[in-house]
């Protein structure tokens, strides 16, 4: 570990201070930009809520947001702290009033031929934007969902969307590596990057993808994050985050986290002291929890908790909320119970703390 790195790990001290269970699986998890709530996608086609305080119970469950037909796994806050945007599995994308306690939809559209896979905000909230299993990129009015336009984009099952830090240019991750950036006002592309090692075709099956694209605070590297999957069938592979340089195309930096058995890493975001915050899920009962800062060839800190699917960071910069699986899942294979009942998975939230920046 270089001292930088010891330096921050001592600096934040990062610790677990409470796990919050819940009753289905969650598929995405944000806080709102007034840090004041927590909302997340489910499997069965609700958003949750909840309000979020200090204390020895952080978390106060609200009514749940309900008229989604499909699993919800894109959701992003409106940086106006009033509107959250939320997709579905069936490609439909609604805007709500989140903090209202009986709030219905303001609009909802029909955004995608099937699954959003992710929905971008620029920063001053004048663009919406989601990708889709239908390889389009498409922008929204955050007002009233009116379709501004429509891109073409990667022509296979696109993941990832990343603004940069001016909204100038957007760029979209998809399931075999590519990599696209386009002018906004234009809608020319850019520029491409290479991300061909986030993908495998193994055993008839298409294993991978660009399940994560952020831009550092400067807009000089772009983040690229998934998998280098081994096989396909029952997926194996090494979480791998690559780092490219915006204006060239060069890749600066491959780091794997990991081993072979730890999957994906499926969700990163930016610290307010310049490194990254992630989560990883692969193998059954396989996930991670850790902190990387760039130049660096391995994690400052890893711990680990069982298939992390989501990770939402306050905007304070000193807690966190990673969405996990329950211990000692199985999966498929698991009996009924006494009341004839398949017993699912569910997603307990795992609060942790980030000691103050003195």
């Amino acid at each position: 570990m270089t001292p930088d790195a010891k330096a921050l790990l001592a600096r934040y001290q990062p610790r677990a201070v409470k796990m919050v269970p819940t009753d289905r699986q969650l598929g995405t998890v944000r806080f709102s930009p007034c840090g004041k709530y927590l909302a997340a996608g489910d499997f069965e086609g609700r958003v949750r809520r909840w309000s979020f305080a200090e204390g020895a119970s952080p978390l106060t469950s609200l009514p749940a947001l309900t008229g989604h037909s499909g699993w919800v796994q894109a959701l992003a806050f409106h940086p106006d702290g009033k509107h959250l945007l939320t997709a579905d599995s069936w490609g439909r994308l609604t805007c709500w009033p989140f903090a209202e306690r009986a709030a219905r939809s303001l609009w909802s559209v029909q955004a995608h031929d099937g699954w959003v896979r992710q929905i971008a905000v620029s920063p001053d909230g004048k663009q919406v934007v989601t990708c889709g299993k239908d390889g389009k990129v498409c922008f929204w009015s955050p007002d009233r969902g009116a379709k501004v336009k429509e891109w073409a984009g990667l022509a296979e099952d696109t993941f990832s969307l990343a603004f940069d830090p001016e909204a100038k240019s957007l760029a979209a991750g998809g399931l075999r590596g590519t990599i696209r950036r386009w002018d906004v006002a234009s809608g020319k592309v850019v520029r491409e990057y290479a991300a061909r090692a986030l993908y495998r075709h193994d055993r008839i099956q298409d294993v991978g993808g660009v399940r994560w694209l952020t831009f550092d605070r400067t807009g000089a590297t772009l983040v690229a994050a998934g998998c280098l999957p081994t096989s396909g069938g029952f997926v194996q592979g090494t979480p791998l985050v690559l780092l490219f340089d915006v204006a060239t195309g060069r890749l600066k930096q491959e780091i794997k986290i990991g081993t072979v058995n730890d999957g994906f890493v499926y969700e990163m975001h930016w610290h307010r002291d310049g490194f990254l915050m992630g989560v990883t899920s692969g193998q059954p009962g396989q996930g991670s929890l850790f902190f990387l800062r760039p130049g660096d060839a391995q994690p400052f800190f890893t711990a680990r908790l069982p298939n992390c699917h989501a990770l939402a960071a306050h905007p304070d910069g000193t807690r966190l909320i990673v969405s996990a699986t329950n211990a000692n899942s199985s999966g498929n294979g698991r009996p009924l119970t006494k009341a004839k009942e398949y017993p699912g998975n569910f997603s307990p939230l795992h609060l942790w703390a980030l000691r103050p920046a003195s």
